[in-house]
């Protein structure tokens, strides 16, 4: 046991030493820490100006209401999602933001404006937020209308308009909130029709919406006109014009449906993503380190003083440390970014936590997970010893890595969409699979029946795995000249010897 603990403690060291190691170690904590930051500090300005000139001022103001209600539906769709994310609509059950994200009509916006919209909302829900609710942050439109600059006028037509508005779309323009990016210019004329038709200029790809709301109140407005010209009062025109079908829109609530199923997936598929990642990386560490142990002659050294199982033993454990070691960093940045910091990760982690509501699937994410690293470890080790050059060792390694990782990729693709489908399914009775295929759909409702059949099938794998590929590790350690054909293979896991 001292021999192999001595080995165990020597390989630990020799990978954490490495440069890759540390990089590897510390990659998803920086990646979280910047995802912290830019989600905080490094949000783009994303927001614009446009121009808008009405030659015969019919149209000028439905368009800025159509936008301006575009504009507070979104907002709305945002407050109604966090005032349910954090159970506060009791704080006003009948108000249009107390039920949940749903489709919006304009007379529930034109309410929501007329109550204060978000800023009077948040009032509100003050006092019924937990402590650790994220502060709510009201967006800033994201286009603002700016008058023509001083030095640009509509009389000339759209032609020279367009002429002199030219450099200010390529650049900035003056709004009453500051200098904005100019990014789209509109001329509609005394009269619209096909041969005088609205002038549209913009500074990169058009704004669909803002196109849209443009086309839309002008041909809601030639239809009142119209309308108006028949006969009907400019009330019930506009009551023809504005009527709606009632539409009721039955969908889970936040959290719930769809949504809940990605968010149970997330991290069980990144337990089986950590898996993968980590056992291929240490175990091409060790996989160097044996293939240069055996070309300097320093295993005949080594062998001299411990037993070849002795040896074995001890590179899987510390090479199972060095695994423990990078998943505890991670999952403890992850946990730690979760619990103290509001944002993106804590918005996916706290959800995700939620899922594992019996103690038993810890435990067996734990299992499955130690498994995965035992079985690939094995593989690396058992290949590192038939190898005389990082040369040799490629010919047995690449296709290990497609049988591994293709049907693993495969199977995490199906399992957010199909988590009892066929493919993972099956795989997670497959014993080289079982570890991916079981952490994978740990929280999509996998019964303990099924959790203790793959369990038992893989400890069993595991055993005849150590024991075959123990038999390859011993009788390679010290073997000279090429590696063995696949039958010569065969014949050192059953303890044959071949020339």
């Amino acid at each position: 046991m001292r021999s192999i603990i001595l080995v165990a403690i020597r390989e630990y060291r020799q990978i954490a030493s490495t440069r890759g190691f540390w990089v590897m170690l510390l990659v998803l904590p920086v990646v979280i820490a910047l995802t912290q930051v830019a989600g905080r500090f490094i949000r783009p300005n994303l927001n614009s100006a446009y121009v808008l000139v009405d030659v015969s001022g019919q149209y000028g103001e439905a368009i800025d209401r159509r936008i301006a209600i575009n504009r507070e539906r979104f907002e709305l769709g945002n407050l109604s999602a966090y005032v349910q994310r954090w159970g506060a609509g009791s704080a006003k059950p009948d108000a249009v933001w107390a039920k949940g994200d749903r489709w919006f009509t304009d007379q529930q916006i034109q309410q929501f404006i007329a109550e204060g919209g978000a800023p009077a909302a948040l009032e509100l829900i003050k006092p019924k937020l937990p402590k650790d609710a994220p502060v709510y942050k009201v967006e800033p439109p994201l286009f603002i209308r700016a008058e023509l600059p001083y030095d640009v006028s509509a009389k000339d037509g759209p032609d020279e308009l367009a002429k002199n508005l030219g450099p200010y779309l390529r650049d900035v323009i003056d709004t009453t909130a500051g200098e904005r990016p100019l990014a789209m210019a509109v001329y509609i004329p005394q009269t619209v029709d096909a041969q005088t038709p609205i002038r549209v200029w913009t500074n990169g790809t058009p704004n669909t919406g803002l196109i849209d709301s443009v086309r839309a109140e002008v041909v809601r407005v030639q239809r009142l006109k119209t309308l108006e010209a028949q006969g009907l009062s400019p009330e019930i025109a506009a009551q023809m014009l504005d009527a709606t079908v009632p539409i009721q829109v039955s969908a889970p609530p936040q959290g719930e449906g769809r949504e809940l199923v990605a968010i149970r997936s997330v991290l069980p598929l990144a337990a089986a993503y950590l898996l993968m990642v980590t056992v291929m990386v240490t175990g091409s560490m060790m996989l160097q380190s044996v293939i240069e142990e055996r070309s300097n002659k320093l295993l005949e050294s080594v062998l001299a003083h411990i037993r070849p199982a002795e040896l074995m033993y001890g590179k899987l454990v510390g090479l199972g440390a060095i695994g423990l070691t990078i998943l505890a960093v991670w999952v403890g940045a992850a946990i730690f970014a979760a619990l103290s910091v509001q944002g993106m990760v804590a918005d996916i982690v706290k959800p995700s936590l939620a899922a594992f509501d019996q103690p038993w699937m810890f435990i067996a994410m734990a299992f499955y997970f130690f498994a995965g690293y035992l079985i690939i470890s094995m593989l690396y080790l058992a290949i590192g010893a038939l190898s005389n050059s990082l040369q040799d060792a490629q010919s047995y390694l690449m296709p290990v890595i497609f049988l591994i990782t293709l049907p693993v990729v495969f199977m995490m693709v199906q399992v957010v969409q199909a988590p009892n489908a066929a493919l993972p399914v099956i795989l997670s009775w497959i014993p080289l699979y079982t570890p991916f295929a079981m952490l994978a759909r740990m929280t999509a409702g996998v019964s303990i029946a099924e959790v203790l059949g793959t369990g038992a099938m893989l400890a069993l794998f595991v055993i005849a795995e150590m024991y075959l590929l123990g038999r390859v590790f011993q009788a390679s350690l010290l073997r000279t000249g090429q590696p063995p054909k696949l039958s010569g293979f065969i014949a050192m896991m059953f303890g044959k010897q071949t020339e």
